[in-house]
């Protein structure tokens, strides 16, 4: 049987890289999904990691059937008030629509 692992969306970012750290320490192991827009690589450094969007629904399929997923923790919503009026649909889109295919 396949290791039960913890899927955390947006693991790259400042929020996310820190729940990976402790869900380590707590022995959890951990996928790591990001696109890197607001994330960096370099701050996941336990588990797995996969480069790609949210919106990826085949990559989605694919994360869950070569995994044990027991859990999915999303870090990766956007979250800047500015930008969010002058861009809603960007905010709509991956708030919304892309945690709906989550």
């Amino acid at each position: 049987m396949a290791e039960d692992k913890v899927l955390v969306v947006g693991g790259a970012g400042y929020i996310g890289s820190h729940v990976i750290r402790e869900l380590h320490r707590r022995e959890f192991k951990t996928v790591t999904l990001d696109n890197l827009s607001y994330g960096h690589r370099d701050s996941v450094t336990e588990g797995d990691f996969i480069e790609g969007d949210l919106e990826n629904l085949e990559l989605l399929q694919e994360i869950f059937q070569a995994n044990n997923i027991i859990a999915v923790m999303h870090f990766a919503a956007f979250a800047y008030v500015g930008e969010s009026v002058e861009k809603p649909e960007k905010y709509y889109r991956n708030n919304v629509v892309n945690t709906l295919g989550l």
